[in-house]
């Protein structure tokens, strides 16, 4: 039986979990939250920060390559201590799961260790690491599993030197050479961050382009840059098995030109995740909806199931830590008896790649399917003092405008793209129009000023690039 009750109990700790929990305690409700493995979820522990973490230590690398340009000069050439790169990320991590468990103390929010497994009828029992049970209940339960990285059946993946986005950071050395299967967002970051401390990366993709959500002009500068930095991208490439080969891993993959074998020390399974189901098996046996693992709800993170949400990677979405915590926002106002909707309509995307990429809204191409008369302007960091100041000067802000002055979509590749798209989205979500924002003074000298001439180049009246048209015709 059990012997304890809550307003609402949390089936997991990652950035979804522990930000609903939060809010629902800021509602005034007693609040449970249960974790199997480690408060702060894949995110903190073995996604967004550690791999931020590490791709910080890759770009420093990097950007040691411009060192003797600003006439600094080092005695040698830097050397890379993977032992003390993962020491650093550990510390970040460290310190960021902590902090979740200090906001859970600061919230009165209750932590259980162990799996929880919940019923229809809202009671959640906790699996202990020791074999032990505890059991309470509650008035309303959010479930927030996230996920894991999916693992295809092919022959050979279970070998030695074969790591996936969660099992990648604690290497002791630097691979010579990496086989990254998958060109998705997190095969390209991971790509990237290899590449910039050493090693010899080569990605396979199955679709015929790599980061195949991004925009078609961004994406095919970021792959030129990737490749002139010495990444092997090989699309359309069909992976068939992982085999050993010596000291070596060999992967066979069908490609246009038929079977194909690529060499490397490591072999990197980068291809998605897929929903944690662990614990809710009784949920699903009692009828909750969902589609392959996949959980179904409505605006409101609502299952089919009475006083039981949904949020994060185990629902359909952007698989996105920020859409995570929104979702699990709107969670915990909707069972704690407010009415909130979950809008994806405004969704920046960051991509950690050097440059990074990062988006809102419609691409190119599907603004101009959806809407004939949008207009599509780009404006080049080459031409922003603060760019060529800091040496960042590839790629470019491309604005995507509607007959009204409406920004459709945004998108850039540059120095600090995963912070400036904000500027977007906020103008998207308040549904500013381009004037407003050229209208609005940005400080010189700024990557910020970027943002600003990308709207007036899509207006016609840029101010640091030559007009495509004579100002007369304006």
């Amino acid at each position: 039986m059990a012997n304890k009750q809550y307003n609402v109990a949390v089936i997991g700790a990652g950035p979804g979990g522990y930000v609903a929990a939060i809010r629902a305690a800021q509602l005034g409700a007693t609040v449970a939250i249960v974790e199997k493995q480690y408060l702060g979820g894949t995110c903190l522990n073995v996604g967004c920060i550690p791999s931020k973490a590490m791709l910080h230590v890759a770009e420093v690398m990097h950007n040691m390559e411009s060192l003797e340009e600003l006439g600094i000069h080092l005695p040698q050439a830097p050397t890379f201590d993977m032992i003390k790169a993962v020491a650093f990320k550990d510390k970040v991590v460290k310190r960021m799961t902590s902090g979740v468990g200090t906001l859970m103390k600061g919230n009165h929010v209750d932590v259980y260790d162990g799996l929880g497994v919940a019923d229809a009828s809202k009671t959640v029992t906790v699996m202990k690491a020791d074999g032990s049970k505890e059991q309470f209940s509650a008035d309303k339960i959010i479930l927030a599993t996230g996920s894991v990285p999916f693992m295809p059946p092919l022959p050979g993946i279970d070998g030695r030197n074969v790591m996936n986005s969660d099992t990648c950071w604690n290497l002791s050395k630097v691979p010579e050479s990496l086989i990254c299967v998958g060109g998705g967002v997190i095969g390209v970051e991971l790509a990237c961050m290899f590449s910039a401390i050493g090693t010899q990366v080569t990605i396979l993709e199955m679709l015929p382009n790599i980061l195949a959500p991004v925009d078609e002009e961004v994406r095919r500068l970021l792959a030129r840059v990737l490749s002139k930095r010495g990444i092997k991208i090989i699309t359309g490439a069909k992976v068939e098995s992982v085999e050993d080969d010596g000291d070596q891993k060999k992967v066979i993959a069908t490609t246009e030109q038929g079977k194909q074998t690529y060499i490397g020390e490591y072999v990197l399974m980068a291809v998605s995740r897929r929903p944690n189901t662990s614990g809710l098996e009784q949920l699903m046996e009692q009828g909750l909806d969902h589609d392959r693992g996949r959980v179904r709800v409505n605006e409101h993170m609502e299952t089919n199931l009475p006083g039981v949400y949904a949020i994060g990677d185990l629902v359909h979405g952007a698989g996105l830590a920020h859409v995570a915590s929104t979702e699990g926002e709107i969670a915990a106002d909707n069972a704690m008896g407010h009415e909130a909707r979950m809008d994806y309509s405004v969704v920046p995307n960051p991509i950690y790649t050097f440059p990074e990429v990062a988006f809102v809204g419609l691409t190119e191409a599907e603004a101009k399917a959806k809407y004939p008369e949008a207009r599509v302007e780009r404006f080049p960091w080459a031409a922003i003092g603060k760019a060529v100041a800091i040496g960042e000067t590839e790629g470019f802000t491309k604005v995507i405008m509607g007959k009204y002055g409406e920004i459709l979509g945004a998108h850039i590749i540059g120095p600090d793209a995963t912070n400036l798209i904000s500027e977007y989205s906020v103008a998207m979500r308040g549904e500013l129009t381009v004037d407003e924002i050229a209208e609005t003074i940005h400080p010189h000298p700024t990557l910020s000023e970027g943002l600003r001439e990308a709207v007036l180049a899509v207006e016609g009246r840029p101010i640091h690039i030559p007009p495509k048209q004579p100002s007369r015709a304006r």
